[in-house]
């Protein structure tokens, strides 16, 4: 009986990692950091997030923009460093019509992230919390911190894997481009842990 419920966990697994991120994408052949466009925008599942208060929440309120999801935890260093930056990003990117939504994969839930947004001195990002080993399942998040690029149709273009510099000008040209609904291209990668990848 164990046995069949591994081969069925490794079977959903495969489906998942084959659905969000196919075998032509740069982050299947085996790259570990860095910006990864998809050959063809890739359907997201449904996510059940939660925020503040616990309600469930969605991405389907903001259908219509173009959304960049950033996945973190409390415990990983490099994610907590990019809070700030998204964080002062987010009211001025929401003007060119591009969402910035940082969902936290953390066991200690709404409580964890209310207290690393405070220590941080967080105020315009929302809390977003949910169950970790079923989003990083359904998103294919084998590493921390990851932030997909999501266009305006709710479909995912490409991920960045590692703390990016979002402030920088490649990554400001990256974040126009989604914004705008233009293509994205390898140059536009932003610099990744202090240097680009």
């Amino acid at each position: 009986m164990r046995s069949d419920r591994l081969s069925r966990r490794a079977v959903l697994g495969g489906l998942l990692a084959g659905t969000i991120l196919p075998a032509s994408s740069s982050w299947a052949a085996g790259s570990t950091a860095g910006l990864f466009l998809h050959p063809s925008p890739i359907p997201l599942p449904p996510l059940n997030m939660q925020d503040g208060d616990g309600k469930s929440v969605g991405l389907d309120s903001l259908r219509g923009k173009a959304v960049l999801l950033n996945l973190w935890a409390s415990w990983c260093t490099p994610c907590v460093a990019e809070l700030p930056a998204l964080d002062r990003m987010k009211p001025l990117l929401a003007r060119t019509g591009l969402a910035v939504v940082a969902l936290a994969i953390d066991r200690g839930g709404v409580a964890t992230c209310r207290a690393t947004f405070a220590r941080l001195g967080i105020q315009s990002l929302e809390i977003r919390t949910g169950d970790p080993r079923i989003l990083t399942e359904a998103l294919g998040a084998r590493v921390l911190p990851i932030t997909l690029l999501i266009d305006r149709k709710g479909d995912e273009v490409g991920r960045v894997i590692g703390a990016a510099d979002w402030e920088g000008a490649s990554a400001v040209r990256l974040l126009a481009a989604l914004a705008e609904g233009r293509p994205l291209s390898p140059d536009m990668a932003p610099t990744i842990g202090g240097g680009k990848r």
